[in-house]
């Protein structure tokens, strides 16, 4: 196969569904039907995302139960239908990733898919995900800690509005689902380990509707540069209410070493809603 596998490995409410809109418009890209395809998540962290599983079937039985004679026959209807199926084959056989992400593909050089859970992988998976393919790259979008964690929560209330934002804060921050996605630094650690550093691209969300940084993405990709919708936004977080400041300072209280690790990382060349958050929290 000479097509490249670009993966955006996260992180989540980072824009990684803004990363995949682009690329979807992309002339040389090729997406899935779906851009969160939860492979390499739900046959290594189970115990947090195999629910995934069990949530693509009920949708495909909801289609299934919405056929009709007169839309049974609408090819894009049957074109998603054969997809999802596609999808499900990679439980018994992971060959059927490649089959599911080039299906469709037409020749195009780069298959790309955006699933944030990924970055809860550890290094067997993404020792899987390598040998995966002969040609593959990542994406890791990071975002200041504390905003990501608002984001992520206040959209679980826009789509649940008995969501209590107050009672679950800080059972959240503890809880090892929630730690996994926002500890960029083991995240980067794990990945590479495997893949090195020239395989994989990081960004800033603060810095990433950016035509320069749209341009060093495409790069890494090895695509051509496009244009970017630079002003919007997609799955965003209903409303622009501020985060409290007294859960504000509980977040930055719980990833502190996240913080550091990527301040030290990057050597201070951090967006500066994150040098601001390091100095009034004492980081």
């Amino acid at each position: 196969m000479t097509q490249r596998l670009l993966i955006c490995i996260g992180a989540q409410k980072a824009g990684t569904t803004w990363l995949a809109d682009y690329f979807r418009a992309h002339p040389q890209v090729h997406l899935p039907p779906v851009k969160e395809v939860h492979f390499f998540d739900a046959r290594f962290v189970p115990e947090w995302c195999a629910k995934y599983e069990e949530e693509m079937l009920a949708e495909f039985q909801r289609q299934i139960a919405q056929l009709t004679i007169e839309t049974c026959g609408d090819p894009a209807i049957q074109q998603r239908l054969h997809a999802m199926l596609l999808r499900f084959r990679m439980i018994a056989n992971p060959s059927e990733y490649l089959r599911f992400m080039s299906w469709g593909a037409q020749g195009l050089p780069v298959l790309f898919e955006a699933t944030p859970d990924y970055s809860m992988l550890g290094k067997e998976g993404f020792q899987f995900m390598q040998e995966m393919h002969p040609d593959v790259r990542l994406i890791f979008l990071m975002r200041n800690p504390a905003d990501r964690v608002w984001s992520s929560m206040t959209f679980n209330r826009t789509h649940n509005p008995k969501f209590d934002i107050e009672a679950m804060f800080d059972r959240l921050l503890e809880r090892e689902d929630f730690m996994l996605l926002a500890d960029y630094g083991r995240t980067l650690q794990e990945a590479q380990s495997v893949f090195g550093e020239d395989r994989i691209h990081l960004e800033f969300y603060e810095r990433l509707f950016d035509q320069a940084a749209v341009d060093r993405i495409c790069r890494f990709a090895g695509v051509g540069t496009k244009s970017a919708e630079i002003s919007t936004r997609s799955n965003a977080s209903g409303g622009r209410e501020e985060m409290p400041p007294d859960m504000r300072a509980r977040a930055c209280a719980a990833y502190a070493h996240i913080y550091r690790a990527i301040c030290g990382r990057f050597d201070n060349d951090i967006p500066e809603n994150w040098r601001e958050d390091m100095a009034r929290y004492g980081m």
